[in-house]
Order: C-alpha cells, then structure tokens, then sequence
C-alpha cells in the first residue's frame, strides 16, 4: 500500500451574477468535454480531489464550467497539464547483518550510595541506550516492571 499526497483543484470565480455553482469534469484521456464524467460541486471554488482520481493509473485532465440558475454552462476552463500520479517504486534488499562490534550486557557494580540486597520495582535506567534500541525492546509502551538484586561480590544481576 502507498501513501500519496492528497490534492486539491482550485479556479477563479464566475464573474457572472447568475452562477449558482460549478461542474468539475475529468478524462482519463487527453481530451476533456461536457461529454466526460463530472460531478455538481456546489458554489465552491475548490474541492480536494477524491481518492478514486488520484488513485488513477494513468493522467487525467480535468475542466470546471458555471453553471446559473437555469442550467446553461459556460465554456470549460480545462487545466494545462494532465494530473499524474507519480508514486515511487519501494526500495529493495531490506535487510538485517550482524556486525563484528559487541556490546557487553548484564551485571553493574552497584554506586556508592547503593544497599547490598535492595529491591525497586520500575523500569531499568536508559542513560546509554539509544532511542531505537529503547523503542523495539518497549514496542512502545513502558515495559513491565523488573526487580534488581546484588550477588555476594556487590554486583547487581539482571533477571
């Protein structure tokens, strides 16, 4: 699935007294005439474009005419260059290699002003991982609570 940027058509106002709204034509040809497909769009002079046009595969022009009261429609305002969608193709060879770093895990010695055999409930301290590492080990939310003990040596282990 793409993610595409939404688009909205915009023209000038009818300078006529009797305009009581728009028709907004399109082709998924080059040629654009009251014969295309179009839609009532009210007395608007812009309308976001639906989500079946700019799925389109191919371009598509579009025109916009006045319509009054009586249903007489003026000349088309037809835009200069078709609309077309350009979605990039997705990148290739997406993956995961060891490197030959490491990174040591497991026992701290406690600081100074730390009890031999204390227990504290909430989350690990954070200070040296980074923000991606923090994100995919909390698939983000806070992770449950662990509880950190000393060995005999003063050593803090992690359950």
């Amino acid at each position: 699935m793409a993610k595409i940027r939404k688009c909205k058509l915009s023209w000038g106002a009818s300078d006529s007294d009797h305009v009581i709204g728009y028709k907004l034509y399109w082709s998924k040809t080059m040629d654009v005439s009251y014969d295309s497909k179009y839609i009532k769009v009210g007395n608007v002079t812009e309308i976001e474009l639906p989500d079946d046009v700019t799925l389109s595969e191919g371009p598509v022009m579009f025109a916009v005419t006045a319509v009054d009261k009586d249903g007489n429609e003026s000349d088309m305002t037809i835009i200069g260059e078709p609309y077309q969608l350009h979605v990039p193709k997705a990148p290739a060879g997406l993956s995961l290699k060891p490197l030959d770093e490491y990174k040591l895990v497991g026992a701290t010695k406690p600081e100074a002003n730390e009890l031999r055999n204390v227990t504290t409930i909430g989350p690990e301290p954070t200070d040296n991982e980074d923000a991606l590492a923090q994100a995919i080990e909390t698939n983000g939310y806070s992770p449950p609570a662990k509880m950190k003990y000393y060995d005999d040596v003063g050593y803090r282990k992690i359950p």
